[in-house]
C-alpha cells in the first residue's frame, strides 16, 4: 500500500523515517520499527513530542479520564494487595506508563485514604520513558488536594533502573501495551512472511512489501500457540507483540513479592488470531475517530494494536509467575464495587451528601456505565498475576465475579 502524501505528517520525523529505510539493509525497515519511531522517536513521536493528546481535546479517552471512580477501584484492589502481602512496611506500587496522571493521583488518593498504615508505607513509582509526560504527570499530582502529599510518595524511573528483585508490592498497567511495536506478518501461497516498509522513489512515499520473517521469535510465537497461520487463505495479515514478553520478563525481573495488574483491550489467542480476524486488530486514533491507515498523521496520531493475553499468561508462567486469572474490566470492576457506585447515585440524598449538582450525578452516571459497558471499556481484558503470594482460598476482589 503506498500513502497519500498528507500535510498532516510530522515533517521531521517522515523525513527522519524516509532516512532511516534509505540507510537500512535492502532499503526497508520492519512495521514494528516504524511504529516504534511514529510513536517514540525522542522529540518527534507521537507519546514524545506532544505527550499523546488524551482527553476531551485530544485524540482518545481512557478510563481514568471518565471519573476518578475508575482510579479509585483500582485503589481498592491495590490496598487489596498490600493486606494479601501482610501489610508490608515497604509496600511499592509501580505504575508503567501513567499518562498524564490521572490514574496516579486517583490510586494515590484512595491508598491515601484507605488506611493511614499503608499511607505511611507505600511508595509509588511512575515509569514512564517521555519527559513532557513527566512532566504532565508531576503538574497533575501537585494540582490535586494536598498535591505536595502526593508528589511527596512518587518517584520517576525506568523500568531498567528497578533493580532485580527490588519490589515488594504490584505493577500496574492501562492500556499500555497495545502501543508497543508491532510486527505486521501476512499468509501468501501458504507462507508467512513479514510485511515491510520501503520507499517508493517517484513519490518518495512509504509503500509495503513483503519478506522473510526479520527475527525466528515470530515463528516461534505462534508455534508456542499452537497455531498455524499459513493455512489461512492468502492476505490474512495480523500483529505480534515481542516487545510486550521483554516488558515482562523486566517487570517480573524486578519483582520480589506481588502482582502485576494489567488491563487492556485484547482477547485470548484463539480470538485474538483466529481465521476470521483476516485484516488483523491495527487501529488508529485522531481526533476521537479510529481507523486503520498508519501511514497518514505520522507523529500525529496513536496506533495500537489488541493484545494477546494467551501469551502473556504463558510468558509469565514460564518466568516463574502465578495466574491469579483473567476477567473483563466490566466483571473486574463489578467485584471492587462498581454496582454500589451506580445504586448510591440514585439514592434520594445523594446529592446533597455527595455535594454533586444533578447535573454532575447524571454525568457519573454516564461515566460508571461506559466502564462497564461491554461493547466498549467493559470488554477489556485484566490480567492479575503474581510471585510469593501465599496462597488464600478466596480469590481477589478483582477476580470474585465469574467471567
Amino acid at each position: 500500500m503506498i500513502t497519500s502524501a498528507t500535510s498532516g505528517d510530522n515533517p521531521q520525523l517522515k523525513a527522519a523515517l524516509l532516512d532511516e529505510i534509505r540507510r537500512a539493509p535492502l532499503g526497508r525497515i520492519t512495521f514494528a520499527r516504524f511504529m516504534e519511531m511514529a510513536l517514540y522517536q525522542p522529540g518527534l513521536g507521537y507519546y514524545t513530542h506532544q505527550g499523546g493528546l488524551i482527553g476531551a481535546r485530544g485524540d482518545f479517552y481512557t478510563a481514568p479520564h471518565l471519573t476518578p471512580a475508575f482510579g479509585d477501584m483500582i485503589g481498592r484492589q491495590v490496598a487489596e494487595f498490600w493486606r494479601r502481602l501482610g501489610r508490608p512496611t515497604d509496600f511499592q506500587v509501580v505504575e508503567v506508563g501513567a499518562g498524564q496522571g490521572l490514574l496516579a493521583s486517583d490510586i494515590l488518593a484512595h491508598l491515601r485514604d484507605e488506611d493511614d498504615t499503608l499511607w505511611a508505607n507505600v511508595r509509588y513509582t511512575i515509569v514512564e520513558i517521555s519527559e513532557t509526560l513527566r512532566l504532565a504527570q508531576r503538574r497533575r499530582l501537585e494540582a490535586v488536594p494536598d498535591g505536595a502529599a502526593l508528589i511527596a510518595r512518587t518517584d520517576w524511573r525506568r523500568l531498567d533502573e528497578l533493580a532485580e528483585g527490588s519490589v515488594t508490592g504490584c505493577f500496574v498497567s492501562n492500556e499500555l501495551l497495545d502501543a508497543f511495536p508491532v510486527h505486521l506478518v501476512t499468509v501468501l501461497d501458504g507462507q508467512l512472511q513479514e510485511i515491510y516498509l520501503s520507499v517508493e522513489p517517484d513519490s518518495e512515499e512509504l509503500v509495503e512489501e513483503s519478506g522473510p520473517l526479520s527475527d525466528p521469535a515470530l515463528a516461534t510465537y505462534f508455534e508456542r500457540l499452537g497455531l498455524d497461520l499459513s493455512r489461512y487463505e492468502t492476505g490474512y495479515r495480523t500483529e505480534v507483540n515481542l516487545g510486550m514478553l521483554d516488558w515482562l520478563e523486566g517487570v517480573a525481573q524486578a519483582l520480589s513479592q506481588g502482582y502485576i495488574l494489567t488491563i487492556d483491550y485484547g482477547y485470548p489467542a484463539s480470538q485474538r488470531y483466529g481465521p476470521q480476524r483476516q485484516a488483523g486488530t491495527l487501529q488508529c486514533y485522531s481526533g476521537h475517530l479510529a481507523h486503520d491507515n498508519p501511514y497518514i498523521n505520522i507523529g500525529r496520531q496513536d496506533i495500537t494494536a489488541h493484545v494477546d493475553f494467551t501469551t502473556l499468561i504463558q510468558t509469565g508462567e514460564r518466568l516463574g509467575l502465578q495466574t491469579e486469572g483473567f476477567t473483563k474490566q466490566a466483571n473486574f470492576l463489578g467485584g471492587l464495587g462498581i454496582a454500589e457506585r451506580l445504586v448510591a447515585l440514585g439514592q434520594p440524598d445523594f446529592r446533597q451528601t455527595s455535594g454533586l449538582t444533578t447535573k454532575q450525578q447524571l454525568a457519573e452516571r454516564e461515566a460508571l456505565q461506559r466502564l462497564i459497558n461491554p461493547t466498549a471499556l467493559g470488554n477489556f481484558g485484566v490480567l492479575i498475576q503474581s510471585r510469593g503470594v501465599p496462597l488464600d482460598v478466596a480469590p481477589l476482589s478483582g477476580l470474585s465475579l465469574a467471567f
